[in-house]
């Protein structure tokens, strides 16, 4: 019994001294936090409950060459109340005016704000919905309401910024001007011009000091932020929305009638490397087309016929050939070890001038051409392209520039096939871009130039090779191009112009060539008019249903036809220009004069949306103000104009 005892005691000892130990360790710990280390955790705590939030500024807005909207930042707000920081008296002096003001401003009856606003009080709610996506101008009304203009923490107004991005021409070169976003660690990615000069439309975040309440949510402490954020710039880009729109209608056209898998147009102005439009659709398993993603700028494949420029004036510079040269085109068929070269023409051409090889884009022909000059100095010609620059990237400003491959004797890959399988475009790969940068330095006296997307305050075209070749070579080739399209039997003679010359060349090229189900590349790159060229297009149509047509004269060429003779037509109206100056800053006496500067007609903004106009105007310097409720414009009227460039505009 003694014994139970002792051990009773020892276990009540035992427990008597592992609680003393645990209080002691308990009065230690709020010793520390309370005298020791109060300031950290009193810093901890504070940052728990108030932290200091980054303000996305507004984003630079995106013009086209001639003023037109692009990409802009809209900005709307969601108004909150927070029941818990209002007074009751204080709550009940202004309730009955507040909701009254609201039903004016938001269009919903008073009662509705008030038993709302009752509601939101009686349950201590801290994140009250009143509205969202107000307008700037709606906004302000709210902030000068009773109670609300007491302010965040008297006043219980909680103001959330919303700034979304708005693309006029909605899928429409959707790719180029792309988009930006952040990552999980911070880092900007995205594609495009938005990507491209992010730097530039960004602007710089402000901050804003705010107070965590209930459920997750955070309050400003004061409506005011700590740093403004500062707007970021516009960029003007050299894209023309009349072209843009042209050369994807065109190219839509073509590939829903071939049911074709993607296609690419570009279309550069000939003297500056202005790129005026790009389009690139892919389909869908549904049969609709999309912008997927920038063929012309990325994807790099084998051209085909295309190449043949590239070909025959390398032969041309090395005194290989002259234009009257005469070629065997060998019944129409070469073989290199089993592996055979065809014409298009069962049997060939015979045997034709070096001139007429390219006009009728014989694959026996120039491959002739290029091992007759070539196969004891294969180095020659690698290096005579190289020398001509086709191995070059642009290093254009969009990123993800594909990067051209032109085989040399010295690679590892190099074998008896690639000196005659390059002559006429398989085994080198370019992008569609490229290719029409190589043409348009034909057009441009020999000048090639790095294609541009966007307009500088001073712009300079930036030259890359300030001569690819000899006058006496660019003109023989000049000369090939133009045959190719106004005389009988060159390849692409279906698009004849009567009105005009068009020079370029067609290209159609094999891809899965080592499958069963061999598919084609349909192509054609030229410039016009041919005489005093202005712009230079590339048309690449891939993998058309072949029950329908492959060839480049039959898929591609007729493309290129729609879109020049639409520009053509309306070149005098395309040759204008606006700086980028003048769309920064204007200064005229009447509105009229300011809008007329960059080709709107002020009249004709009724009917178009606000969001269409508003960037504009405001980029103006007008002061826009609006009325009604609704998407288009119904009409506007000036106010102190010369004083204030005020606009009221009448929504319905």
């Amino acid at each position: 019994m003694k014994t139970n005892q002792k051990q009773f005691l020892y276990r009540l000892y035992f427990v008597t001294f592992v609680l003393i130990i645990f209080l002691f360790c308990i009065v230690y710990r709020i010793f520390n936090i309370q005298y020791l280390n109060g300031d950290k955790y009193r810093s901890l705590a504070k940052q728990k409950s108030i932290q200091n939030f980054i303000i996305t500024p507004k984003r630079g807005n995106i013009y086209s060459d001639d003023g037109g909207i692009l990409a802009f930042s809209t900005t709307n707000y969601d108004v909150y109340f927070d029941a818990v920081t209002v007074k009751d008296k204080l709550f009940q002096d202004h309730v009955d005016q507040l909701s009254h003001d609201l039903s004016k401003t938001l269009e919903k009856t008073s009662d509705y704000f008030k038993n709302s606003l009752k509601k939101a009080k009686k349950q201590n709610k801290r994140y009250h919905l009143i509205a969202k996506n107000v307008t700037l101008n709606k906004m302000e009304e709210i902030k000068n309401m009773p109670l609300f203009k007491l302010g965040g923490v008297k006043g219980g107004l909680i103001i959330e910024k919303n700034i979304s991005r708005e693309y006029p021409l909605d899928k429409i070169a959707e790719r180029t001007i792309g988009y930006e976003k952040k990552n999980n660690q911070n880092n900007y990615y995205g594609v495009g011009l938005e990507h491209a000069f992010g730097e530039v439309l960004r602007g710089k975040n402000g901050s804003q000091l705010k107070q965590k309440i209930s459920n997750g949510k955070w309050r400003p402490l004061t409506n005011l932020n700590q740093i403004e954020p500062k707007a970021g710039k516009n960029i003007q880009t050299t894209i023309n929305i009349e072209l843009q729109d042209i050369a994807h209608h065109s190219l839509l056209k073509q590939l829903e009638d071939f049911e074709a898998h993607h296609g690419s147009v570009v279309i550069m102005e000939t003297k500056t490397g202005a790129i005026k439009a790009i389009s690139n659709l892919a389909r869908t398993e549904e049969g609709k087309y999309y912008e997927r993603l920038n063929y012309a700028v990325g994807e790099s494949h084998e051209p085909g016929s295309t190449f043949k420029l590239m070909t025959i004036m390398a032969a041309l510079e090395d005194n290989v050939i002259h234009p009257s040269s005469l070629i065997d085109t060998k019944n129409g068929e070469l073989v290199f070890y089993g592996n055979k070269v065809r014409d298009s023409r069962k049997g060939g051409y015979g045997k034709i001038s070096a001139r007429e090889v390219f006009k009728l884009s014989s694959n026996t022909g120039i491959v002739d051409i290029v091992m007759g000059g070539y196969s004891n100095d294969p180095k020659r010609f690698s290096e005579r392209l190289f020398n001509m620059g086709v191995n070059q990237p642009l290093d254009i400003s969009i990123h993800g520039e594909g990067r051209p491959l032109i085989p040399h004797p010295n690679d590892k890959s190099w074998n008896g096939l690639t000196l005659p399988w390059m002559a006429y475009g398989y085994g080198v790969s370019l992008t569609p871009l490229q290719i029409l940068s190589f043409y348009n330095a034909v057009a441009n006296d020999g000048e090639l130039i790095k294609p541009i997307f966007v307009k500088k305050n001073n712009f300079n075209k930036v030259v890359l090779n300030p001569s690819i070749c000899s006058k006496t070579t660019l003109r023989a080739v000049q000369d090939m191009l133009e045959a190719v399209v106004n005389e009988e039997n060159g390849t692409a003679y279906n698009i004849k112009s009567d009105k005009y010359k068009i020079a370029g060349k067609t290209g159609t090229c094999q891809v899965d060539y080592n499958t069963e189900n061999v598919q084609y590349v349909s192509s054609f790159v030229g410039y016009f008019p041919a005489d005093e060229p202005k712009y230079s297009c590339i048309v690449v149509i891939h993998k058309p249903n072949k029950k329908k047509g492959y060839y480049g004269n039959i898929v591609a060429a007729p493309v290129f036809k729609s879109i020049s003779d639409q520009i053509f037509s309306s070149i005098p109206k395309l040759e204008g220009e606006i700086k980028m100056e003048q769309l920064n800053s204007i200064e005229a006496s009447r509105p009229e004069d300011l809008l007329n500067s960059i080709k709107i007609d002020f009249k004709e903004i009724k009917g178009k949306t606000l969001f269409d106009v508003l960037p504009l105007l405001e980029n103006l310097g007008f002061k826009v103000e609006s009325i009604g409720e609704g998407l288009y414009i119904k009409d506007y009227r000036l106010e102190n104009i010369v004083e204030n460039k005020k606009i009221i505009i009448e929504l319905s």
